[in-house]
């Protein structure tokens, strides 16, 4: 039903939010306006007649929580049918759950094969959805969180003391058999605040599980986390990409991943992407494709069927898309800074990337990924190029057709960073996630946690659509300085509640050395409409001729579209 995705034409949905912040990290509550002088009195109006009860339009609310019919006595309105697949709920308690879905009746989808023919294979794949029996739910977000023990082929935690790399680094501040974060300000070379950097990955972990507890005592834990990529540094899972699935017994999983986040953190799907040093960093020659076969290895709680896919969560009176995107062509394009360049030549391969520490299977060139590509390095740029073209139109082919109540889109890199090519596939998302709906953007990549929602400065407005940073895993040193007391914005995480009407976004730092619980950001979001194919086709996106629409590249200089009927 188009009400349980859009709100009706020119009205707005009444949200009472207790801090609505954004624009970047800690949030403070905004001054109190000065009191306006009290107008003079003016005649008492007579007073409007109440309708007569009976059957009526339904209001906003109402219609957002899937009421197809209402009926209005006194000026209060009750729901009395709902849209497909939901059913009355006569007893609701809240104008929220007049209307409700039956988990038990629940088709999560068909199973997404293994890909044995190449880790491609499943790219734009529907992930089997998951029900969730609840009006009001919780999600974490965490990015950039994979650390090291050690460079090159040593990558790997002595487990009764701590890595000598990780406590020279950080001056005796390691813990024993777990990793630090790569050292990457001022190249590597500091400054560091190492009674933090020396184990915050570990910080943030145990963070994480401290408000998974908390939120269990009301009933509330996290149903899954959303994962924004660079899962381990320094490159990726320490393989060469092409071999064959070894993910099973990845040192790499059973240490930076699984011993890090124990249960509960482990046993909720985490819904993965890949991000540039997944790929390698400075290379596109690591083992990104083993993260995606461990999909099939981990019981279902590491999940990355592809580089892009969806999937969806139904709960108790609303619905979820998600899209997963790989934008990694940011870092693997003609002119990019060496030091970030996946295709580079001097290092595909080459330093941090040596086939002497992850040789090829047998059969496999050096400098090439098999079957699933990148064949070369020569061939590199247009296979990234390939690969975000396929993205690209999968992308705007299938979140139009979204019914769902929220549209959330996940990538490694911010949406201040426009990808693609002008006239095919370029993408530029401060003008298209509002007009398309997406309530909220989830990333990583610079290592940092921020929240932004509304106009907050040139390349920060996304207009109505929410969009945080959640890159400060701990798996890399920060952008900024992380203090000793936590009350900073370098390391942490986000917890999602996730309603009807709201995503209540709350940002979490890493607590400092005494482990404090110290909430950064606290900013609550409403939905986002998303505009009729008329409009869109106004502002470029689509042309409209007859009952059949093209997409079309707002940015394209030749005006090639598509038709999608």
């Amino acid at each position: 039903m188009v009400a349980a995705r859009h709100l009706a034409a020119g009205a707005t949905l009444a949200v009472v939010a207790g801090s609505l912040a954004g624009c970047g990290g800690s949030s403070k509550p905004s001054p109190s306006p000065s009191p306006s002088p009290s107008p003079s009195p003016s005649p008492t109006p007579a007073p409007t007649p109440a309708p007569a009860p009976g059957p009526a339009a339904c209001t906003p609310e109402l219609a957002r929580g899937h009421c197809t019919q209402c009926y209005q006595d006194a000026g209060k309105y009750s729901c009395l049918a709902c849209s497909d697949p939901y059913a009355l709920d006569k007893d609701a308690k809240d104008d929220d759950t007049w209307c409700t879905y039956d988990c038990s009746k629940y088709t999560p989808g068909d199973k997404v094969p293994y890909p044995s023919d190449s880790p491609t294979q499943n790219n734009g794949a529907v992930w089997p959805g998951m029900c969730i029996d609840e009006s009001v739910s919780h999600f974490f977000t965490i990015g950039d969180w994979g650390g090291l023990c050690d460079w090159g082929k040593g990558n790997t935690c002595p487990t009764d003391q701590p890595s000598p790399m990780c406590n020279g680094q950080y001056e005796g501040n390691a813990d024993a058999g777990k990793p630090c974060p790569m050292p990457n300000r001022g190249g590597g070379k500091g400054p560091f605040i190492s009674s933090i950097e020396g184990r915050v990955q570990s910080l943030v972990s145990n963070k994480m599980i401290d408000i998974n507890n908390d939120l269990k005592k009301e009933g509330k834990e996290p149903r899954y986390i959303i994962n924004v990529g660079d899962n381990f540094y320094p490159g990726g899972v320490d393989s060469h990409c092409g071999n064959k699935d070894m993910s099973a017994s990845s040192y790499q999983f059973a240490n930076m991943w699984k011993a890090m986040y124990p249960s509960p953190l482990i046993d909720i799907p985490w819904f993965s992407v890949l991000g540039n040093h997944d790929y390698g960093g400075v290379c596109f020659l690591k083992g990104w494709d083993q993260q995606i076969y461990y999909t099939w290895a981990s019981s279902g709680k590491w999940v990355m069927p592809g580089q892009y896919y969806r999937t969806s969560v139904q709960y108790k009176n609303f619905k979820v898309d998600y899209f997963f995107v790989d934008g990694n062509i940011f870092d693997a394009k003609q002119g990019v800074d060496p030091k970030h360049d996946i295709c580079a030549k001097a290092t595909n391969p080459g330093s941090k990337c040596e086939t002497t520490n992850w040789p090829p299977d047998a059969g496999q060139g050096p400098a090439s990924c098999g079957v699933a590509g990148p064949a070369s390095q020569d061939g590199c740029y247009q296979w990234f190029s390939d690969l975000w073209s396929a993205n690209y139109k999968w992308l705007i082919d299938v979140v139009p057709k979204s019914d769902a109540d929220w549209q959330i889109v996940v990538n490694h890199y911010p949406p201040q960073y426009n990808i693609g090519s002008a006239g095919s596939s370029y993408m530029d998302w401060s003008k298209w996630l509002e007009p398309h709906g997406v309530d909220l953007y989830i990333a990583g990549h610079t290592h940092e946690q921020k929240v932004y929602y509304g106009d907050c400065g040139p390349s920060l407005n996304m207009g109505k659509t929410a969009w945080v940073i959640t890159g400060g895993g701990g798996g890399v040193t920060s952008e900024m300085l992380p203090t000793e007391s936590g009350d900073d914005d370098a390391y942490g995480f986000m917890d999602m509640e996730i309603s009807l009407n709201t995503i209540k976004i709350t940002a979490y730092s890493h607590g400092g050395v005494d482990g404090k619980t110290i909430v950064r950001n606290s900013t609550t979001t409403v939905p986002v409409a998303k505009v009729s194919d008329e409009e869109l086709a106004s502002l470029g996106f689509y042309t409209s001729t007859s009952k059949t629409f093209q997409r079309r590249n707002p940015q394209s200089s030749t005006g090639a579209a598509e038709v999608v009927v």
